[in-house]
């Protein structure tokens, strides 16, 4: 529901004051509780669910299939109930988080052998969202990725014997298959808004709405590998000064490494 005049400019001063006053009293470095599950869905290869204490929820399952060598290596597919297809806001977190998976998956990973690959089909559906979706739909990928599981060649010789019928062999046991994430982790995409000096982590829709626009940043390797402005308001307004950048980007160095402590916990536990 969009906010009144008088309830976006009460809203907008409580962040902005120093020191600021979330709604629901949070610190702007805390996020909000969440279910997270790992491995759920038996058909895939990985799959996970997150649930956000706001009623948001996604459900993410990851395919592997065996293709020529050569094509890109991630295709992430997302729908949001509620809007259609190749809608702006779908259009914006697929290529945001295919390009972020694909960037910091190294190939070999994905490789069976001279000839075949790995490709990795990420598909999500945003059941719910009252906040801005990109952060859940990125944490619940990220924990899907953790659970994916790839089938073990059987022997390189039998790669090349099956040439005639296409496809390479496998074990059909699955507990010999292996971890993607066996000595490698997804990158996070985290979303933060500013307003005035304080930046604030897993915003609200009310916060956004009043915000000076936002800060995305790609979590990888310990450490933030990309970073640019959202605006995350239906007006043009999108103020930002180079102290509150690198707020920013302190802010979300430290949130991202507990949250992806906090995720590694939940597939250890599954």
């Amino acid at each position: 529901m969009p906010l009144s005049i008088a309830e976006e400019n009460y809203l907008s001063t409580s962040l902005s004051q120093k020191p600021p006053c979330r709604p629901d009293g949070r610190d702007p470095h805390t996020f909000r509780p969440l279910d997270a599950a790992a491995g759920i869905l038996p058909a895939t290869n990985g799959s996970a669910r997150i649930r956000l204490c706001d009623g948001g929820e996604c459900i993410v399952g990851v395919k592997a299939e065996v293709e020529v060598c050569g094509g890109k290596p991630v295709e992430v597919q997302c729908d949001i109930a509620g809007q259609l297809n190749n809608s702006p806001l779908q259009s914006f977190l697929c290529t945001t988080l295919e390009s972020a998976v694909r960037n910091a998956l190294p190939p070999s990973h994905l490789s069976i052998s001279n000839k075949y690959t790995y490709k990795l089909y990420i598909d999500g559906i945003i059941l719910d969202h009252v906040s801005h979706p990109l952060t859940l739909l990125s944490m619940t990928i990220f924990l899907a990725l953790l659970n994916t599981r790839l089938p073990t060649l059987i022997t390189e010789d039998n790669t090349d014997e099956n040439d005639e019928i296409g496809l390479p062999q496998f074990e059909s046991d699955w507990q010999q298959s292996r971890l993607l994430c066996d000595d490698w982790l997804p990158p996070l995409v985290q979303l933060a808004v500013v307003a005035g000096r304080n930046v604030f982590v897993d915003p609200t829709g009310e916060e956004a709405a009043v915000s000076d626009g936002g800060i995305l940043a790609i979590w990888h390797q310990s450490k933030v590998v990309g970073l640019r402005t959202v605006n995350t308001r239906d007006s043009s307004r999108q103020v930002f000064n180079v102290k509150s950048v690198a707020t920013a980007v302190d802010v979300l160095t430290q949130t991202s490494r507990e949250v992806e402590n906090a995720l590694r916990k939940v597939v250890a536990s599954t």
